[in-house]
């Protein structure tokens, strides 16, 4: 059997220094995880509320959005699009805010666009098929219908 240290060329991973615990030496996404924010803006145009979250939609901040989609869905818009334009990236908490958005929403007859998703966004709802559960508009305005 050969010593960890002898193969860690191949593995990339162990620089041969003692660790307490793990040989990684800087995990993958550890920047991405930590420290999130979420700026949230909302606007009225033409009786439809345009909702448009701005960062990371992750565990740090997945009960923020939700609790924003929420309190749209009480005002009971016909129509409300949430313009994905600012999300970098949306975990499954994320993906079950909206979720319950539409549950709420759909008592009071609110229809729910998600609007100009980036190719990381477009990802994320074509593996999770919520491309397939809600609309997707190119803009807000083809979601707004004009």
């Amino acid at each position: 059997m050969q010593h960890l240290v002898d193969i860690s060329p191949v593995l990339g991973a162990y620089d041969g220094k003692p660790r307490a615990f793990g040989n990684w030496v800087k995990p993958r996404y550890a920047e991405r995880m930590t420290g999130s924010t979420l700026d949230w803006n909302s606007e009225e145009r033409a009786g439809t509320a345009v909702l448009a979250p701005s960062g990371r939609i992750d565990e740090s901040t997945a009960d923020a959005f939700k609790e924003h989609l929420l309190s749209a869905m009480e005002k009971e818009p016909a129509t409300a699009v949430i313009d994905l334009a600012g999300v970098d990236y949306m975990s499954s908490r994320g993906l079950r805010a909206l979720t319950l958005a539409q549950r709420a929403g759909q008592g009071a007859g609110t229809t729910i666009i998600l609007a100009r998703p980036n190719e990381t966004m477009r990802e994320i709802l074509a593996i999770s098929r919520y491309d397939m559960v809600f609309r997707v508009a190119d803009s807000i305005e083809d979601a707004l219908g004009h």
